[in-house]
């Protein structure tokens, strides 16, 4: 058993304390332990030194080694560690490869050691088969769950998967044979709806795998819409019960539970689930209606229009309910009426109909602490701008009980421009007060442009001068208002390392290039193509008078070795700034919006591809090839980001901006 271990090199290929004899000794120590041991598993030791450290999902190069003798192991009989030797090859299986940035391009592309473990798993898919006869209805569901990953191999899983799915239709209960038929769902739900249908209608079946057959034929057809509210009430039900199999089938995923994932891909079936469970009356399990309300709102952009006055009902029904009742929860849940807040805050523009309701939640002196309740209120009036959050964001940001500092500033401040001369006092205080306001802060008020400058001189002298480089972006940002503090920011020439920026700000603030554009190229050019990030949006600002930069960005650019790994957004909008030559810059910035999901913020500026969208409209008509991806950006059912709301709608405005630009037709 364990044939070959010893010879393997493993301590070239992860990171385990022993070296290359902790791996054969750890895997001797699985294999070996008795029946029923209980005693912590040796698994944890072995899956430390396989994952880096910094990136939990980057594994290390051992992986596709190690994969063999793992499925060794689970297939000895009541191995008391197997289930976690399954979790682990899932881990394995939903990994990144780990990049070393000391490979040698000319030895080759970097092997994917990810991949590569994947491709061993996939060969012995059917020894992984197997383990779905287990004993354990727990062991079975991460099978169910491994096999999901490893799409390549479902013509050979896809049997061994109906068939343990079918051997759950009787009245008791099975998570194994659901989660059988999340899988099968996953992978091939469109050839499997007639199969659906029939578990669906089995009268012998439990309700909860009815009800995932349900969405295995919701994923069959996903435009479609439910048949019958019956169908919904009965997949509701199986979501809202606590003691449902559903909460004991674990996938990773974007969703609180894994038909929430699931149904991310079938709009109508999610958010009639969701509506189901919010009409329920009661408190009982009113956190699954928000979870599954949540769900819908961050993935379809339909969704706060529609279940948005749901919500704000039930926030009326919870500010009336005794508070007795509202916080007898499990350990670690919040006050459901502050997660309903919190929903209404972060579901964009459609909050604005609410916005009496988040006003009427502020009561007492904003001065004196604050409920619960109205931090996300205040969150969600900022965002829109609201001025009746005003009194309380001045109360925050003189610091009075540290409330500031459970406030997203970098997403409220932008919205709050107008109201710059109510807030500026207290920002005053704040940004020389507290410890809290840091770089988002300030990243903010450049936002406001000029509306900050009386934020300038308080900004310099709070601001000790070996880490007034920080600021420079807010003092460039306000421009000639920002005229009081050039003498700090001339200063600031006499430091090499800051003097790039430092000659960009006075450009700024003064109207004269002077050295900037010659010390900022000179900047790339010696910190290499990593440097484009900071360097090339302000080469972008200066235009045609940074003339000299463009061999450096060009080179930069087109680097056939490292330059992915460097911001080709940044370069390619500096290049069209200065040239006005489109030539070779559509495909990086298509590049850039064709993943999903798209990021919501980048370091102290906008994401790389929210700006690789604006850029692709500034170009016009040079850029009809992006026309495509830009109507799937504006017009999507579907929400481009991650979770974020606020800006997936950032993201659609200013598609639907650049779409007009490039199909706009030229003058005759």
């Amino acid at each position: 058993m364990l044939a070959g271990v010893d010879e393997v090199p493993w301590g070239r290929l992860g990171y385990w304390p022993g070296g290359s004899v902790a791996v054969p000794g750890l895997l001797r120590e699985i294999a070996a332990a008795p029946s029923g041991s209980s005693e912590r598993s040796p698994v944890w030791r072995l899956r430390h030194g396989l994952f880096q450290g910094i990136n939990p999902r980057e594994v290390y190069d051992a992986a596709p080694y190690l994969v063999p003798y793992l499925l060794e192991i689970v297939r000895i009989a009541r191995q008391p560690h197997r289930g976690l030797v399954v979790d682990l090859l899932t881990d394995i299986a939903l990994a990144q490869p780990h990049r070393d940035i000391s490979w040698d391009p000319a030895a080759g592309p970097e092997p994917d050691h990810a991949a590569l473990a994947r491709a061993a798993m996939t060969t012995d898919v059917d020894a992984i088969t197997r383990w779905l006869n287990d004993a354990s209805p727990k062991v079975v569901a991460g099978v169910a769950h491994l096999l999901a990953l490893l799409p390549e191999a479902a013509p050979r899983s896809l049997p061994a998967l109906r068939a343990r799915a079918e051997k759950g239709v009787r009245p008791a209960a099975d998570a194994g044979a659901v989660a059988c038929v999340l899988t099968v769902a996953w992978l091939a739900a469109t050839d499997h709806a007639e199969w659906f249908t029939g578990l669906r209608d089995a009268t012998t079946a439990h309700r909860d795998l009815r009800a995932m057959a349900l969405v295995g034929l919701a994923l069959a057809s996903p435009a479609a819409a439910p048949d019958s509210d019956a169908a919904v009430a009965l997949l509701a039900d199986a979501q809202a019960d606590p003691a449902s199999t559903f909460e004991r089938v674990h996938r990773h995923g974007d969703g609180i539970m894994p038909v929430g994932s699931a149904l991310r891909r079938a709009e109508h079936w999610q958010q009639a689930v969701a509506r189901d469970l919010l009409a329920r009356p009661g408190l009982q399990r009113i956190d699954q209606a928000l979870h599954s309300a949540r769900e819908a709102i961050e993935h379809w952009r339909a969704a706060p229009a529609e279940l948005l006055p749901m919500i704000a009902g039930r926030v009326r029904e919870l500010v009336s309910a005794p508070l007795s009742v509202r916080r007898r929860r499990k350990l670690g849940q919040q006050d459901p009426l502050v997660n309903a807040v919190e929903l209404i805050a972060h579901s964009g523009q459609a909050a604005a109909g609410h916005a009496d309701l988040l006003a009427g939640l502020l009561t007492g002196d904003p001065a004196e602490p604050w409920p619960d309740v109205a931090g996300p209120a205040v969150e969600g009036l900022a965002r829109l701008g609201d001025d009746r959050c005003v009194p309380w964001l001045v109360a925050a940001f003189l610091d009075e009980y540290g409330h500031a500092k459970h406030l997203p500033v970098r997403d409220i401040l932008p919205a709050m421009a107008a109201y710059s001369d109510t807030l500026i006092p207290a920002l005053r205080t704040y940004l020389c007060s507290s410890p809290f306001a840091g770089p988002d802060c300030l990243s903010a008020l450049a936002s406001w442009g000029s509306s900050a400058a009386p934020l300038a001189p308080a900004v310099a002298a709070h601001v000790s001068q070996a880490y007034l480089s920080v600021a420079l972006p807010l003092f460039g940002a306000i421009g000639p208002a920002a005229i009081d503090v050039e003498p700090q920011v001339r200063a600031l020439l006499d430091d090499e390392g800051d003097r790039p920026e430092a000659a960009w700000a006075l450009w700024r603030i003064t109207g004269e290039p002077g050295q900037a554009a010659a010390l900022l190229t000179e900047h790339l050019a010696r910190h290499g193509g990593h440097a484009a990030r900071d360097t090339a949006p302000m080469l972008e600002q200066l235009g045609p008078a940074a003339a000299a930069a463009v061999p450096v960005l060009r080179q930069y650019l087109h680097d056939p070795e490292h330059g992915h790994l460097y911001d080709r957004v940044a370069i390619a909008r500096a290049l069209w700034a200065i040239t006005g030559d489109g030539e070779g810059l559509v495909t990086p910035l298509l590049d850039a919006i064709t993943a999903r999901p798209l990021f919501d913020w980048g370091w102290r500026r906008p994401a790389s591809e929210l700006l690789a969208v604006q850029a692709l409209g500034m170009m016009g008509q040079v850029a009809s090839a992006a026309a495509p991806a830009l109507e799937a950006i504006a017009h999507g059912h579907a929400r481009v980001t991650g979770h974020a709301v606020w800006a997936d709608e950032r993201y659609q405005h200013t598609a639907q901006r650049a779409l007009s630009l490039v199909d706009k037709q030229p003058p005759s």
